[in-house]
């Protein structure tokens, strides 16, 4: 019988056996035939054979066993598809009157007919999912020891042995970062949040040593010193308040003509620098404490603007600015004025 079907069928069992060989040699990915996969290639094959074991009148039982092992390939995992495989080649064996030794028992499965019951097909599935186990573990028998080939017969199922080893690189896993929070499972929401907000601040991605290091020197070590970390306080510069309209013991900036420069000492040893800048609406005392090298920068300005931010104050009969931060509009872009 197996050389009438030799006779018969030996183009497309050849056929067939060259598309299963590619399909082991990319590794189960079911690109072996674009468009539609292996199911597509088995379905149009199914047809031609049995066509020809009608001419011939043969039997056409075996190639409903080989076809039945490669349902449902495209909805199976690597490994799935490797024991599919390898029931399809034992299979393709037992046509071809080669040897059986790779052959995996299995239940012949007749044409079906219309009449077949949903638990027939219920029967057949778990079948079927018990001869790809059973070919998943033959598959992890084989292996190499000492050096030494396993004494298999069957080069076949050697071949697919590597198939499905290749499939599974032994990779050593990546060291794990320097900076990262160990979570343990099962750990409740709120040990989660202690456990996240008790971590280094190194944590954060993007925080290496440098920025760690000025972050210690403002006293944030923890991702918890990080969140309530507040700024000393909020300076408006989005407003430029004419000179008239300064209102006093309030941060406000403006913006003015310097006028005049001089540096004074006060009775306590004090220097101030003094800058006389004004607008269309008044004249203004911008004043520095101990911070002399000013005078000459400001004097190289006069006739420019300058923007300051500061407080106004009363001295005695005198009404001064005392400045916190300063800028020159005209030298460049402002860095602070028109923002937050």
């Amino acid at each position: 019988m197996a050389n009438q079907y030799q006779s018969v069928l030996a183009s497309y069992i050849e056929r067939a056996r060259k598309v299963l060989q590619h399909e082991q040699r990319t590794h189960h990915q079911d690109q072996a035939i674009k468009p539609g996969g292996l199911e597509r290639f088995i379905s149009h094959w199914a047809d031609e054979t049995t066509n020809a074991c009608k001419q011939a009148s043969l039997d056409q039982r075996p190639i409903y066993r080989f076809i039945e092992h490669l349902e449902g390939y495209h909805s199976q995992d690597p490994l799935q598809r490797a024991a599919s495989l390898r029931s399809a080649f034992a299979a393709l064996n037992e046509l071809d009157g080669q040897d059986g030794n790779a052959t995996v028992t299995t239940v012949s499965k007749p044409p079906v007919s219309s009449g077949v019951t949903q638990q027939q097909k219920g029967e057949d599935s778990k079948i079927r999912d018990n001869n790809a186990i059973q070919g998943t573990k033959a598959a992890s028998s084989l292996s190499v020891t000492n050096g030494m080939r396993s004494t298999s017969d069957d080069p076949v199922r050697e071949q697919e042995a590597l198939s499905v080893r290749q499939l599974r690189p032994v990779q050593p896993p990546p060291p794990p970062p320097s900076n990262t929070v160990h979570l343990e499972a099962g750990m409740s929401q709120g040990h989660t949040s202690l456990t996240l907000l008790s971590a280094d601040v190194t944590a954060v991605p993007g925080v290496g040593p440098s920025v760690a290091t000025r972050l210690h020197h403002l006293g944030i070590r923890t991702i918890r010193d990080l969140l309530f970390y507040f700024p000393r306080d909020h300076r408006d510069y989005s407003k430029l308040e004419k000179i008239a309209n300064i209102p006093f013991n309030e941060l406000t900036t403006t913006m003015g003509l310097i006028w005049d420069v001089e540096n004074k000492r006060t009775g306590g040893g004090r220097i101030r620098t003094i800058a006389t800048i004004s607008d269309e609406t008044g004249k203004l005392y911008a004043s520095w404490f101990n911070q002399p090298y000013l005078e000459k920068k400001l004097k190289a300005s006069k006739g420019a603007y300058l923007v300051v931010t500061g407080i106004k104050q009363r001295f005695g009969n005198k009404v001064e600015f005392s400045v916190r931060s300063h800028e020159f509009p005209e030298q460049g872009d402002l860095l602070n004025t028109g923002r937050l």
